[in-house]
Formats: structure tokens, sequence, C-alpha cells
């Protein structure tokens, strides 16, 4: 099947950090990379502050693509574009049919500003799932795979994709269920978590289950839990408000994907 992952850098360390795991699934899964340096202010700032001629930003894209093309045996495009990075990375997107952004976070430490509300608004702003990375670095692949389980319009495509992840690197998903004593909730996710179940053993996915301690906030329990079972991958949906009401206005969603962990996010959504 043909695959194509999209990478928005701006050359720190964590978006190198991002490539490294988009490498390395591109590999596995025999897909072709695109990267991409969206020229804003950002940029323009720095090349003058740093006094670097107009070219260096797509001197520095070539050195990665080489890179990538001659360590991974991969094809590889690169582009600068210019604009705001949320709307040219969702426009381009679309221009190449991706199947994955990867895209790293994690401070202001490169010549743009791919963190906080704008990783939100990136997010957001494209149709396809984002995997976001900070500075933990791909190891062994993705194992061991989170999987929260709350009451949700839709957990399709969060199934999907775990399926997808879960046979190429031959992982076990970890199932973790809220806690809630409303009897409408409870019968909700315990209708869920059937589907979810059937869904694995069709595939022969192989997966555990717990239920989380306590009915408190929800989102801290499954980082917790994602660090003491040395997750490799948390699962949310970003297409709604998975964890409605709790996360508010992406606040928490935030915080999931800079957990302390660095736990890789992968946020899935389709629109």
């Amino acid at each position: 099947m043909s695959f194509t992952i999209l990478i928005p850098t701006d050359f720190s360390k964590v978006c190198e950090n991002a490539i490294n795991h988009a490498a390395q699934i591109a590999k596995d899964m025999q897909a072709r990379i695109v990267l991409v340096h969206v020229l804003n202010a950002d940029s323009l700032s720095f090349l003058k502050t740093k006094k670097l001629a107009p070219d260096y930003i797509s001197k520095e894209l070539k050195k990665s693509q080489l890179h990538l093309e001659r360590e991974y045996g991969l094809s590889v495009l690169s582009l600068v574009r210019k604009g705001k990075i949320s709307a040219v990375v969702a426009q381009l997107s679309k221009e190449i049919e991706a199947d994955l952004v990867v895209m790293g976070t994690h401070g202001k430490t490169g010549i743009q500003k791919i963190t906080g509300s704008h990783a939100m608004k990136l997010i957001h702003a494209v149709h396809i799932p984002v995997l976001v990375v900070q500075t933990r670095e791909v190891g062994h692949g993705y194992k061991k795979i989170i999987f929260p389980i709350n009451v949700s319009v839709s957990y399709d495509v969060k199934i999907d994709w775990t399926i997808f992840i879960a046979k190429a690197y031959d992982a076990q998903v970890l199932l973790y269920l809220m806690k809630t004593n409303e009897e409408k909730l409870q019968y909700g996710i315990k209708k869920l978590t059937h589907k979810i179940v059937e869904n694995f053993k069709a595939h022969n996915i192989s997966y555990l289950l717990e239920e989380a301690s306590s009915e408190r906030n929800f989102p801290a329990q499954i980082q917790k839990f994602a660090a003491e079972k040395s997750g490799d991958l948390i699962m949310i949906k970003v297409d709604d408000d998975e964890f409605e009401p709790i996360f508010i206005h992406g606040a928490l969603e935030e915080t999931m994907i800079y957990n302390e962990s660095q736990i890789p996010v992968f946020c899935a959504q389709k629109k």
C-alpha cells in the first residue's frame, strides 16, 4: 500500500527526533517521507539575526533528505513553503495525500514555534492523524500501546490505527478503562470495550485490560499508567472531545501530548 508521512521541521532537536521516528516508521511500512519547512516571520528573523544566506533553509532540508535516503533507503521529498505553519501543513497534507503527520514539540529550540498552541492548531488544522514526539527516541518501536477507553461518539478511527500499528510492530495493546459509578457511563464503556476487544481478537492483536483506580482526573491517570507500564505510544482521539467534559478547549490534550515521560502520542482523527 502507498503510505506518505509529512514532517514539518524547524531544524530543532525535537524536530530531528520526529524525523528519526518517521524514518523508522517509513522503513517499517515502506512509506515515503515529505519534509517541509514553513518560511514565516520566525524563519526570516532567524536568518537575519544569524546573517545567513537565503538558501540556508533549503540546504539544511537537503542535508536531512540525503541522510534519510542514504541511512534508511527511503524515498524523500523536501519542500519550502511560505505562510502560517498550521495552514501550510494542512494544505500540503491534502496535496500530497499524506496519511500521517509526524511532528516534534517541546519548547522553542528551533527557528520557529512548532510548540504549545501552535502544535494544537496544527493538529486540529489537518484532516489526518498526527504523531507528536518530544525528545524520547524511537528505540525498539511501539511495542506497548496505551489505549484509554472512555465514552466517545465513535472510536472507529482510533481502533483502526491501533490495529495497523500493533500489526506493524507486533505490539501489545494495554486497554485502560475510565472508572465511573454512573450506570449509564458504565454501560457505554462496557459496550465500547466489547467492540474494541472483538476487533482486536479478529485481527489477532494481543491486549490486556485494566481499570483506572479512581474516578478523578482520568487524563492524569492515563499518563501515570503509561509511565508505569513503560508504554511506547499513547493513543488518543482528537476529532471530537474523547474525554469531554474533562478536556476543555484542548488544554488537557496539550497536557497529554507534553506528558512528563515524553511518551509519543498518536492523535487519531478523520475529518
